[in-house]
C-alpha cells in the first residue's frame, strides 16, 4: 500500500545521517503496517454500513441463524426467508453458504432486484468480483437507480483496483442520498487505498459528522489522521543543529 522509501540513494556517512536514515525507515515501516491494516478493514464496509451488522453477541447470532435456517429449510428459495438467512450467514462470516442460499433464491426469483443486490454483495465477499458486478447491475436500472446498489458497485470496483470507477459510483449514490455516512465512508476508504490521505480524511470527517454515522467511521477517521501525522513526520526535513559555541581562547 505504501511505496517504500528509496533507500538505494547514496547517503553520507556519519552518526547523524545514520540516525536520520534509520528513523525514516522505521517510520515508513510503521505507516505501511498501519495503512495495510486499514485497507484490510474495507471488508467491514460492504455496500452501506447498515448492510451487515456485528452488534449482536455470537450466542444470540447463532440462535438467530438456527431459527432462520429452519425457516429457510421449510421454504427454500422463498424471498424473505432467503434474504434474512443469507444476510445472517454473511454477518457470521459463512460467505460460501450465503452465496449458495442467495444463488438458489435468484433462480427461484428471476428478475427480483432485492435478491440480485444481496446475491451480488455475497459474491463480492468470496472474491467473485466480475460476476458480482454483473449481478449488481441487474439489481437496478438507470431510470430507477438504487443508491445502496451503487455504493456496493463502488466497493466491488475498489476491490478490483478500479478506484476512479468506484468513486463515480459513490458520487452517483450521493446524488440520490446526500451525506449518507456509509457512502461517504466508502468514498473516504477508496481514497485511502490510493494513499490520498487528505481526501480520505475529508470524506471520513464529513461522514463522522452525520448524526447516524456508524462508530467505525470515527475509528477509521482517527486512523487516517494518525497516518497523516506519521507521514508528515517522516517527510519533514530535519531541523538544523545549532552551531556549538566557540570555546574561550586560552590566555
Amino acid at each position: 500500500m505504501v511505496a517504500p522509501a528509496d533507500l538505494t540513494k547514496p547517503v553520507p556517512f556519519g552518526r547523524e545521517s545514520r540516525r536520520r536514515r534509520f528513523a525514516l525507515l522505521a517510520t515508513v515501516v510503521a505507516v505501511a503496517a498501519l495503512l495495510g491494516g486499514c485497507s484490510s478493514r474495507l471488508g467491514q464496509f460492504k455496500g452501506s454500513l447498515g448492510d451487515v451488522t456485528g452488534s449482536t453477541s455470537n450466542e444470540s447470532r447463532q440462535t438467530d441463524i438456527s431459527a432462520l435456517a429452519r425457516r429457510y429449510d421449510a421454504r427454500p428459495g422463498e424471498k424473505a426467508a432467503s434474504l434474512a438467512y443469507g444476510l445472517a450467514l454473511r454477518a457470521s462470516g459463512q460467505h460460501a453458504q450465503a452465496v449458495a442460499v442467495l444463488e438458489r433464491a435468484s433462480i427461484a426469483n428471476v428478475g427480483d432486484r432485492d435478491i440480485a443486490a444481496a446475491y451480488g454483495r455475497a459474491l463480492s465477499d468470496i472474491g467473485r468480483h466480475e460476476q458480482a458486478m454483473g449481478v449488481l447491475a441487474q439489481a437496478h436500472s438507470p431510470d430507477r437507480p438504487d443508491w445502496r446498489v451503487l455504493s456496493s458497485q463502488g466497493v466491488v470496483s475498489d476491490q478490483m483496483g478500479q478506484h476512479a470507477r468506484a468513486r463515480e459510483f459513490y458520487l452517483q449514490a450521493l446524488q440520490i442520498k446526500p451525506d449518507d455516512p456509509g457512502v461517504l465512508s466508502n468514498l473516504g476508504l477508496s481514497y485511502l487505498l490510493t494513499r490520498d490521505l487528505a481526501k480520505s480524511e475529508e470524506f471520513l470527517a464529513r461522514a463522522a459528522r452525520q448524526p447516524n454515522a456508524d462508530p467505525r467511521v470515527s475509528a477509521n477517521l482517527a486512523l487516517v489522521r494518525d497516518l497523516r501525522s506519521k507521514t508528515a513526520a517522516a517527510t519533514r526535513p530535519p531541523e538544523k543543529a545549532r552551531p556549538k559555541a566557540a570555546a574561550p581562547a586560552n590566555r
